[in-house]
């Protein structure tokens, strides 16, 4: 992963950008799967949202750019963005998270 952004778009609304490059000359491409969790609290109590529909598929050849929008609580205070990128098994290829 090169970069994530995310920033809130409107009460209850998250906007994320993320850029994926995969180094090389001949590199064949990468079909995963990526999910993005966001992570803080609701009513004063630990909370975590993870994409609605799970983790959605991806392709990457040199490089990709991921982005939307995730709907979550509008009293949630949003502090921590998690994106994990999974290979077609399932298994965690790279992990970054992004501090609010």
């Amino acid at each position: 992963m090169r970069s994530i952004q995310a920033e809130a778009q409107a009460p209850g609304q998250m906007r994320y950008q993320v850029l994926i490059m995969q180094s090389g000359k001949q590199v064949n491409p990468f079909n995963g799967r990526y999910e993005l969790t966001l992570i803080g609290t609701l009513d004063n109590k630990p909370w975590t949202q993870a994409m609605p529909g799970g983790p959605q598929p991806m392709q990457v050849k040199q490089y990709s750019r991921l982005e939307g929008l995730i709907d979550h609580p509008p009293q949630a205070v949003v502090k921590t963005v998690q994106l994990r990128i999974l290979d077609g098994g399932g298994a965690v290829r790279a992990t970054q998270t992004l501090k609010l």
